[in-house]
């Protein structure tokens, strides 16, 4: 290949012609020859002006001048081996393969270490063990939490099922209901309905994967349920002075579901205030890890008393608690509830109270690096990747990145998913036959069949990603480099540059 500009007609040392190898089915065998002697080409010349016209995608770099690429080759002394050659996909540069682990949880601060220690070593795990209230790690993670989410009472539970299986239970849920719920959301919440010998009402899912209140509103007013567990699912908040007004006018008792809502605000206010009682998730996945675990709260009285007993005390265990309800609604609940045993343990507590401390502090953490993810997908891919935003009343905290493919077809978007996989990003397809949070995964559980054709069009083609928080800084725009160019390939959009870098 030469350049069409005028080169010095003294004698030049003979050099090696160096290959580069461009590794496309589109090209087959071919290999490209750059001449690293004579003049460098100018900035004006480019790989087309020697080709002439090549209809193969890969010569989209044909259009950039090939000044860089020959200065590379050039100043090189030795080639590299062929496997350290550009891999050319579809004219695209691939990103350095992401390595690091998605799927380690958070740590525990050594002092939730210590603390968990030390209750092996007094065997008082079982949380009423404890020779007081105010030595009980649970009861003190009780009182620590429900002053976290600005709630009068908090239970702690060994799961964020149980705590929404009580809350149903305390707000009168019983045999042959029919309890509202999202159609997108973790197979948890139909299953504890159905716990109950009760039925799923499941609700339309808008394109922020919030509830669609529209939909809310005509099965309230034709399903004759009487309470709702409103999921407020991967933290995305709906409009809540709507979701109120709508349950007031069709008598609803509104349970919430903040499994991902630790640190999350509505208003400026913790979420989880409006509904009656509330769940709230501990589990490893979340922003406050004790491996399982949860916690109900509420601000009524005779809700807590009832939770207490349901949960798992009996006689007057009750005083073993530091968020105690008024004596006689423990005693009348102390007769009436049955014990479901589904305590937290005094480790639980002594491994989760450090992080509820924190969580305040890493929510920062989590939104700027969630940020610098999101601004990489939007700058590099956003005519193809779409972000849920939330809206002005809502205080996110950033913990996973949700998104969905914009325009694409069911083979493009094949395409996408193999493409991220390989550079090392687990990100989750919530349409498959294996996820947990699909509504037609439920039925096979027994689960009530809903056509929701307008959540099936949001999940069609979207993701779910945990953001580690042990990740580097720099981790976090390097693999949505990685996404962003899988769905780059997906479509065929992006020019090929070529490094050995």
């Amino acid at each position: 290949i030469k350049s069409k500009t005028k080169t010095s007609t003294s004698p030049q040392p003979a050099r090696a012609k160096q290959p580069v190898v461009a590794k496309n089915m589109q090209l087959h065998r071919c290999t490209l020859i750059a001449i690293a002697f004579g003049a460098a080409p100018t900035t004006g010349f480019s790989i087309r002006s020697a080709l002439g016209k090549v209809s193969s995608p890969v010569f989209s770099l044909a259009e950039r001048p090939a000044a860089a690429l020959f200065k590379k080759i050039s100043t090189m002394r030795n080639p590299p081996p062929v496997e350290e050659m550009p891999d050319f996909d579809n004219g695209m540069e691939t990103p350095a393969k992401f390595t690091r682990d998605f799927s380690k949880p958070m740590s525990i601060p050594e002092e939730g270490i210590e603390a968990a220690v030390e209750v092996m070593r007094s065997g008082r795990l079982f949380r009423y063990c404890a020779t007081s209230a105010e030595t009980s790690q649970v009861a003190n993670a009780e009182k620590e939490f429900a002053k976290m989410v600005d709630q009068k009472y908090a239970v702690g539970v060994n799961s964020c099922s149980s705590a929404i299986l009580l809350g149903l239970m305390t707000v009168g849920v019983k045999a042959g209901d029919k309890v509202i719920t999202n159609g997108f959301t973790f197979t948890a919440l139909p299953s504890t309905i159905m716990r109950l010998n009760a039925e799923p009402v499941l609700v339309e899912t808008k394109p922020d994967w919030t509830m669609d209140l529209d939909d809310l509103e005509v099965k309230a007013k034709e399903s004759g349920a009487t309470v709702m567990v409103l999921s407020h699912m991967r933290g995305k908040v709906c409009d809540m002075d709507r979701v109120v007004a709508i349950c007031k006018k069709y008598g609803i008792r509104l349970v919430e579901d903040c499994a991902h809502g630790c640190g999350v605000t509505y208003d400026g206010r913790q979420l989880g205030y409006h509904g009656e009682v509330t769940a709230y998730s501990t589990q490893s996945d979340k922003v406050i890890n004790s491996g399982e675990g949860g916690m109900v709260t509420t601000n009524s009285d005779e809700i807590a008393a009832k939770l207490i007993y349901l949960s798992g005390a009996y006689e007057r265990r009750y005083d073993k608690h530091l968020c105690q309800p008024p004596k006689d609604l423990c005693e009348a609940a102390l007769a009436e509830m049955p014990n479901l045993s589904v305590r937290m343990n005094e480790v639980t507590a002594a491994m989760m109270r450090p992080l509820i401390a924190n969580l305040p502090d890493r929510i920062g953490d989590y939104n700027r690096r969630y940020k610098s993810v999101v601004d990489v997908l939007e700058a590099e891919a956003g005519d193809v990747i779409v972000v849920p935003k939330q809206g002005p009343r809502v205080g996110a905290v950033g913990d996973h990145l949700n998104f969905y493919l914009e325009g694409v077809t069911d083979e493009q978007n094949a395409v996408f998913k193999e493409t991220m996989h390989a550079l090392g990003v687990p990100a989750s397809p919530f349409m498959s036959p294996i996820n947990a949070r699909w509504h037609v995964n439920w039925r096979k559980f027994g689960a009530p069949e809903y056509d929701l054709p307008k959540t099936d069009a949001v999940l069609r083609h979207a993701y779910d990603l945990k953001m580690p928080p042990y990740f580097d800084d720099e981790d976090f725009p390097a693999f949505a480099r990685c996404i962003a160019h899988a769905a780059k390939v997906a479509v065929g959009r992006a020019e090929a540059q070529v490094s050995w870098e």
